[in-house]
């Protein structure tokens, strides 16, 4: 049985209510168990309850709320998804509690285009978000044993994102005497059954969490911030995986981060690095496996760079140094008729102390990835929206074709939201160099211009959104 202390990390709604009857004096405790998440934006999803069927499946609701929050922080939202293994979920409903939002489908996936999971969502989502306060249930049923899931509630240009972990689910559960009988093995006693134990045999491990949950995803950005540049996005293109090992109560033990450099059209000497924004010490960390081969980063004992009070990891500092350049042309795999290098893929290592950060605290999903431009630390190129690190050059912002107003909270963008960055979670397939990113994929002017609401699929290979001629043809070993 696990004890209490074993979910001091979750968020956990525990109401113990006195009823009494008529004129009975006596007392009835009525405990509600439930485990609450928040998303963000004013969005929290809420495990409701988990019912272990006959049959050995498993009926989850999750309760989606919204505070009625309004501003650029709180948007309305386009589509909430559910992460869930493909054959596994089943007779899925929706019903409005309050407020007055609306939806136009169920789509039953598995892939879901922007989210980086399989699963399904509720899609042409209205009236909630944005101002609106509202509630709506989420009602399905997993064949199979329960898993872990992350949801995200996609407002704007934003995948808000929570996971629940298998231990949450069988909480609610078995504090609502919901359970299955009986129960499985664990070899190493660490309370993680081996069914969905990862690593069976060892008592400090229980499970590999991946972001993206699909495979790799993708980060294109443009280096000549806050100017616009050619606008071509392959200054750098990058992919990345993470995988999150968890223990049995869902703290992080290590992190372990792939990247892939795969182009950089760029005759800058970029460097490239990621900020965690979870409430965690960057003393705490131990970083290894990052390339530094200049003298423009400054690093803590632990591997984690100095002066930030946020973890920040330097993956590299010099892409030059990191894939060779053919001596002509600009940069590395962007120009046809210059000879295509191997893609250069580096490993990052980050260890965690015991028992200390949860997967929660950790926000992978909410990792702010960015460059340092030609080796000036103060200048860094980040997703839109995304906070700059402390040794950004402040004075920079708002100035040429940059539109960012620190006060409200909006950064690295223009004045009609073209962005500087991009990340999707597959394969980017870029734009040749020099050519306008907006005339290779015809869907992004749309996307970026409109915060992400329309077109959010743009950089998919669908009839009328491409223009192939303009793109670089990726060999198919690569």
């Amino acid at each position: 049985m696990k004890t209490m202390n074993q979910f001091r990390n979750f968020t956990i709604v525990a109401a113990m209510l006195m009823l009494i009857f008529g004129s009975v004096s006596a007392h009835a405790v009525v405990v509600v168990c439930e485990i609450t998440k928040v998303n963000g934006g004013g969005f929290t999803t809420t495990i409701e309850s988990v019912t272990c069927n006959p049959n050995e499946t498993h009926t989850i609701v999750l309760r989606v709320e919204h505070n009625g929050c309004g501003g650029p922080s709180c948007k309305s939202l386009s589509h909430y998804s559910v992460q869930a293994t493909p054959g596994t979920y089943s007779d899925i409903s929706v019903e409005v509690i309050s407020g007055s939002m609306n939806y136009g489908n169920i789509d039953l996936g598995p892939n879901l285009g922007v989210d980086p999971f399989q699963g399904f969502k509720i899609d042409n989502t209205s009236g909630i978000g944005g101002g609106n306060a509202g509630v709506f249930t989420i009602t399905y049923t997993l064949s199979g044993p329960l898993q872990q899931q992350m949801v995200s509630a996609k407002a704007g240009t934003s995948g808000q994102f929570a996971t629940f972990t298998v231990e949450d689910f069988e909480y609610v559960m078995n504090c609502a005497g919901t359970t299955c009988d009986g129960g499985g093995n664990d070899t190493d006693g660490d309370g993680c059954n081996d069914d969905e134990d990862d690593y069976p045999t060892d008592p400090d491990r229980c499970t590999d969490n991946f972001f993206p949950a699909n495979g790799y995803g993708t980060l294109a950005y443009e280096d000549l911030w806050p100017g616009k540049g050619d606008y071509d996005f392959n200054d750098l293109v990058l992919d990345y995986e993470f995988q999150v090992v968890t223990n049995s109560q869902n703290y992080v033990v290590e992190m372990f981060g792939t990247f892939i450099i795969k182009a950089f059209g760029a005759s800058y000497e970029n460097g490239f690095g990621f900020q965690l924004e979870g409430p965690i010490d960057p003393e705490d960390l131990t970083v290894t496996g990052y390339s530094l081969t200049e003298n423009y980063i400054t690093l803590l004992s632990n591997g984690t760079e100095a002066g930030q009070s946020k973890p920040v990891v330097i993956v590299y500092d010099n892409a030059y140094n990191q894939m060779q350049w053919p001596g002509v042309g600009i940069g590395v795999n962007t120009e046809l008729n210059m000879p295509y290098i191997t893609p250069d893929t580096l490993n990052i290592t980050i260890g965690f102390p015991a028992d200390t950060y949860t997967y929660e605290d950790l926000n992978i999903g909410g990792f702010n990835p960015f460059i340092i431009v030609n080796q000036n630390r103060g200048v860094e190129v980040h997703l839109p929206d995304y906070v700059p690190t402390d040794l950004a050059d402040q004075t920079l912002f708002g100035t040429m074709e940059d539109y960012s107003n620190p006060a409200q909270g909006t950064y690295y963008k223009t004045d009609n939201n073209l962005p500087w960055a991009i990340h999707i979670y597959e394969s980017f397939y870029y734009p040749i160099e020099k050519q306008l990113v907006l005339l290779a994929h015809l869907k992004f002017a749309e996307w970026a211009t409109s915060g992400g609401v329309l077109f959010p699929d743009w950089y998919k290979n669908l009839s009328g959104y491409r223009n192939n001629d303009l793109i670089y043809p990726v060999p198919v070993q690569d």
